[in-house]
């Protein structure tokens, strides 16, 4: 026996729809990888980068700072050997060291913590007399200094003349006798400004915000005092300059705002999913439009004669396993012409839409009405015996010959129907539809005789 072959269904649209969700769930879960993946790699290459420009910032700091450094040695030296005030010596030493480092902003010693000689004089003379241990906002990094025995950088903080100064303070101790006797401060102040102008060291570079901690030279336990604090909240890299006896902590974060690849990435798929999800669903949109224009009538709404040609085809399939037949009513409309050439096709169209509904309240779930063509209607009733059909007939007959009202107008017309029974009256569908064409013609001329 032959398989049966079902009328075609369409494709639900709870089914599309999900299969839409489905895709667009899938495209974001790949395009999420995706991007996550290209932000690990993003993430890699800022690290890189940052950490490049940290390595030559911290190498210009520790070599600015390191070389004024080593240049004020002598100096200290000098006095460590001749403790004997010396002030003219103490000038022209100064003079070197200033001239050899443009960063330096002066110099100068405290015997016995007291400053008695500053170079250059000019611009610092309020400098002449300070008691370290008088002034509080210097005196605990000078303690430090002392203690230690030490070399300490402090600050940086507001210089009295003027600026943002460095204080790169040195204790120094004379032999006497063999013993090691504590003489006094060495101090030189280092122009922070001009340091970091040159070692381009700059708040923001390349798309990083830059910034600096470890006030006095405490390194991560001093507060921060160049950039932003919020750059060590979440660094991307982190990097320590050193120098003697302390050191600063630098840190680099990528700037708010800075654009990656990683956003347009994850917009442009994102985009691309929503429009193939958009055409997909607008593809179904096309194919159940398509599918319902191929298997109905556009006028009426009721299936066509190829739908229900399929479902004839189908029940005669059925017919050998269940012993089921069907009937097949051909019912066409009468004094249909008169109406078009009279009122218009317009209210030809709305007759027909009218019939059609009329024959639609004598339709069950499993019965398809179709529209032949022109002014005809077919109706296929599955389980329908040949003792039933006359009944049908004469009700679906009955139905047409009450008025219509269509635009104010009472249009009176009436139907011939002609049916027949698979396989009672013949057994193949072909020949059911032409049995039931040609008793369809037989009723109407029947009635056309009774009416001349």
């Amino acid at each position: 026996m032959p398989p049966l072959h079902r009328p075609h269904k369409p494709i639900s649209s709870r089914v599309v729809f999900l299969a839409a969700l489905l895709l667009v769930i899938a495209g974001l879960a790949v395009t999420e990888y995706v991007v996550r993946m290209a932000e690990q790699r993003v993430a890699q290459v800022r690290t890189i980068e940052a950490t490049a420009i940290l390595a030559q910032m911290r190498a210009q700091l520790e070599s600015e700072i390191n070389s004024v450094l080593y240049l004020s040695r002598g100096l200290i030296s000098y006095v460590a050997v001749q403790p004997a005030y010396d002030p003219d010596r103490w000038r022209e030493l100064a003079a070197e060291v200033a001239h050899d480092s443009p960063m330096v902003r002066n110099i100068g010693l405290a015997p016995d913590n007291v400053m008695r000689f500053v170079y250059p004089l000019e611009g610092n003379e309020q400098a002449l007399g300070l008691d370290y241990r008088n002034t509080p906002e210097q005196w605990p990094a000078v303690e430090r200094t002392i203690l230690s025995g030490k070399l300490n950088l402090a600050g940086p903080f507001e210089l009295k003349q003027g600026g943002a100064g460095i204080v790169a303070r040195s204790p120094i101790y004379f032999m006497d006798d063999g013993e090691k006797h504590y003489w006094g401060l060495a101090s030189i102040v280092i122009d922070f400004p001009r340091l970091l102008e040159q070692a381009r060291v700059s708040a923001q570079v390349e798309g990083f915000d830059i910034a600096i901690r470890g006030r006095d030279g405490l390194g991560a336990k001093g507060s921060v005092f160049f950039g932003f604090a919020k750059v060590f909240e979440d660094p991307v890299v982190e990097m320590t300059v050193h120098f003697p006896n302390g050191s600063w902590i630098m840190a680099a974060r990528s700037s708010p705002g800075v654009s990656t690849p990683v956003i347009v990435i994850r917009l442009a798929a994102w985009l691309l999913i929503m429009i193939l999800a958009g055409l997909f669903l607008l593809l179904f949109r096309l194919y159940r439009f398509a599918h319902e224009q191929s298997i109905s009538d556009p006028l009426t709404g009721l299936a066509n004669r190829r739908l229900l040609l399929g479902r004839a085809e189908y029940l005669a399939q059925l017919h050998a396993r269940t012993g089921q037949g069907f009937a097949l009513f051909f019912v066409d409309l009468n004094r249909f012409k008169q109406v078009n050439d009279r009122f218009g096709h317009h209210v030809g169209d709305q007759l027909l839409i009218e019939a059609a509904n009329r024959l639609s309240q004598s339709v069950r779930q499993s019965d398809t009405l179709a529209r032949n063509g022109g002014d005809e209607f077919i109706l296929l009733q599955p389980g329908v015996n040949t003792g039933d059909v006359s009944a049908i007939a004469s009700k679906l007959e009955a139905m047409m010959d009450r008025p219509f009202m269509i635009e104010g107008h009472a249009l009176q017309i009436s139907a011939s129907v002609g049916c027949a029974v698979f396989p009672q009256d013949v057994d193949s569908v072909e020949a059911v539809i032409n049995l039931a064409d040609s008793r369809m013609y037989e009723r109407k001329q029947e009635k056309r005789a009774r009416q001349s």
